[in-house]
């Protein structure tokens, strides 16, 4: 028999352990949280925001972008503000499970930037 991680794959053992968080009530992002993840984003490595969002957000929100069981993403910096686009990605919203302490400050930061220079404008 193989491993849970054979069977369901790195993907899916993180939307797993996401949702199982997202279930136990993840805290929302405090100011002290969105002040360092601000922080962080001033300096957000957009290549590396690009691994995390197909490690981790394109199983849902497409890897263009399109949506599909998560929001489109297109005109993203239209809609949501730095700050409120960081508190989302730490809290997570509606269907989406939080990804605060599963991903770093720095790769929230990434991702964060990769969406907004890639499908914003759109």
């Amino acid at each position: 028999m193989g491993s849970v991680a054979q069977f369901f794959g790195a993907t899916g053992i993180v939307l797993v352990l996401a949702a199982g968080l997202a279930a136990c009530g993840a805290a929302d992002a405090t100011e002290a949280d969105l002040d360092r993840l601000e922080l962080a984003f001033a300096s957000a490595d957009v290549e590396l925001g690009s691994e995390v969002f197909g490690d981790s957000c394109s199983v849902c929100h497409g890897s263009d972008g399109s949506g599909g069981v998560g929001a489109a993403l297109g005109g993203i910096d239209e809609r949501l503000s730095v700050r409120s686009h960081l508190a989302v990605v730490w809290t997570g919203r509606g269907s989406m499970p939080p990804f605060g302490g599963i991903l770093t400050d720095a790769e929230i930061a990434a991702v964060v930037a990769y969406q907004r220079s890639t499908f914003g404008d759109e």
